[in-house]
């Protein structure tokens, strides 16, 4: 989307931008009337040509401005300007979850305190007859006093409709595929136990320092999600409390009828696990492997009201679990270690570009800034396909969706053999790159997906062998049509 800053959106003037998701970009704009900054979150063009989306925007602009809650960021107002839709809302400095994760790790108190906040802001918009249906750390903004405000009511819903509308074959849904719970995967109909579970991955996130599944793909973790059994938490914080982990399992289930009932009942189970703690041990429980944070820079993201005095120091005769400093020997085993997983992850990356680039093949994976390290799965909200309307599996059924193979650490590369039956001319070798005029001739639906469409623009097109994802190019014959990366110039039969 192109920067509107400086652009009047009716009486709201951009000053700068605030970010850009998958769906929407946010601005921080600026109202004179009242003398107040505000946030636009502005929605791609393409969707105010489209009237179906209009009505189905208003419809739900409209609900999701009726709700008042204090952990529910307000939507004051929304319109349509430049050929854009918007929604204004209030304007929060601070930064959301994802930011706070990246920069800081949580106590247990405080993961508790953020469950609490998110689920009874949930619990109140479940009982408002709203489903939000994108529950994610970047939708969960955190002011400056550390306090909670979920966002993005309805915009999945909004997307999602008009999506289902124009690709009725396939059945399509909208979601983030790490928080994304299996009958969202199934693309059936969701309520609020689908939130439910969301929020479960978020808690899941926050105790061990990583979400429960990740592979190479978007669609991979989708179905992870859908048919692979939750890694406990302790495994990954061993210190961790049974009782919290309690929670967090139900949460996860796979079948919506084994999680909480409401969003409530989750928050009164977590407080209560939480009162069977000590203090003093919640104090020193923490993820030892959390990968978005140094242990040596803890920072607390309470208000300063909620902050606990620190605890009397031990006896000299015992040792502390967080403030054990390392002997200089481990910090040379660790220094060897990282210069070692360094060359292999450099070795590693030199032989992907070539097998990728000798192959003229390529894989397009989207890594939101805020993912873990080594996490290939993206935060964006992502389209996918959906399968039939079946029910969903227990772990002792087959998977109604063929799940693909985990990767291991180093996969081994396949290359594609040319079927023997076609040779290359004589004065042209195989290793030679497409020329135009080569390739095989673009499919009916190629051309269909760049029609109205301009040259470089992204599109995407379903083959049986799965959804096609390109840039609009031209053929001999000066028709636009959609080519994969790395895919041969197109020809016209």
């Amino acid at each position: 989307m192109e920067d509107l800053t400086g652009k009047q959106f009716g009486s709201y003037r951009i000053v700068a931008p605030l970010g850009e998701g998958g769906m929407a970009s946010v601005y921080k704009a600026y109202q004179p009337g009242i003398d107040r900054y505000v946030a636009l979150k502005i929605l791609p063009r393409h969707f105010a040509n489209d009237p179906q989306f209009i009505k189905r925007f208003e419809q739900e602009a409209k609900v999701s401005a009726k709700l008042q809650h204090p952990h529910i960021v307000p939507i004051h107002d929304y319109g349509q300007a430049e050929g854009y839709t918007y929604i204004v809302m209030s304007f929060i400095e601070s930064g959301d979850l994802t930011d706070i994760l990246m920069s800081q790790q949580p106590s247990l108190s405080e993961i508790v305190r953020i469950v609490s906040q998110v689920g009874d802001a949930l619990d109140y918009a479940h009982s408002m007859g709203i489903v939000h249906r994108d529950i994610k750390p970047s939708n969960i903004l955190v002011d400056k006093r550390g306090n909670c405000l979920l966002t993005d009511f309805g915009i999945a819903k909004m997307v999602e409709g008009v999506a289902s509308e124009k690709l009725t074959t396939t059945g399509h849904v909208v979601g983030t595929p790490t928080y994304m719970s299996p009958e969202q995967g199934y693309g059936k109909e969701m309520d609020g136990r689908s939130d439910i579970y969301a929020l479960g991955v978020i808690l899941y996130e926050m105790i061990t320092g990583r979400v429960p599944f990740r592979a190479e793909t978007p669609m991979a973790v989708v179905i992870k999600h859908m048919n692979d059994p939750l890694p406990p938490p302790h495994e990954f914080n061993p210190d961790l409390p049974e009782a919290i982990e309690r929670v967090a399992l139900k949460a996860l289930a796979k079948n919506p009828k084994d999680r909480y009932a409401t969003a409530g009942d989750m928050v009164k189970a977590l407080e209560t696990a939480m009162a069977t703690i000590p203090p003093a041990q919640a104090a020193e429980i923490v993820p030892a492997n959390f990968e978005a944070t140094s242990v040596s820079k803890l920072r607390k993201i309470s208000p300063a009201a909620d902050r606990r005095p620190t605890a009397a120091p031990e006896p000299s005769g015992q040792t502390a679990k967080i403030t054990e400093q390392p002997s200089s020997n481990q910090s040379m085993l660790w220094i060897a270690a990282a210069v070692f997983l360094a060359i292999i992850v450099i070795g590693l990356i030199g032989f992907g570009v070539w097998f990728f680039t000798s192959n003229g093949s390529a894989v397009q994976l989207e890594i939101e800034s805020g993912n873990d390290a080594g996490d290939s799965t993206t935060d964006q909200p992502l389209l996918l396909p959906t399968a039939a309307p079946t029910e969903i599996p227990t772990p002792t059924q087959a998977p109604l969706v063929t799940p693909t193979e985990e990767p291991t650490s180093t996969p081994a590369p396949v290359r594609q053999e040319q079927p023997s039956n076609q040779q290359p001319p004589a004065n042209q070798t195989s290793d030679q790159p497409p020329q135009p005029g080569d390739g095989p001739a673009p499919p009916p639906e190629a051309l269909n997906a760049c029609t109205g469409a301009s040259q470089g623009a992204t599109c995407e097109f379903t083959t049986p062998r799965g959804t096609i994802t390109g840039t609009c190019q031209l053929t001999p014959d000066q028709q636009l049509a959609c080519v994969p990366p790395g895919g041969p110039p197109p020809r016209t039969p």
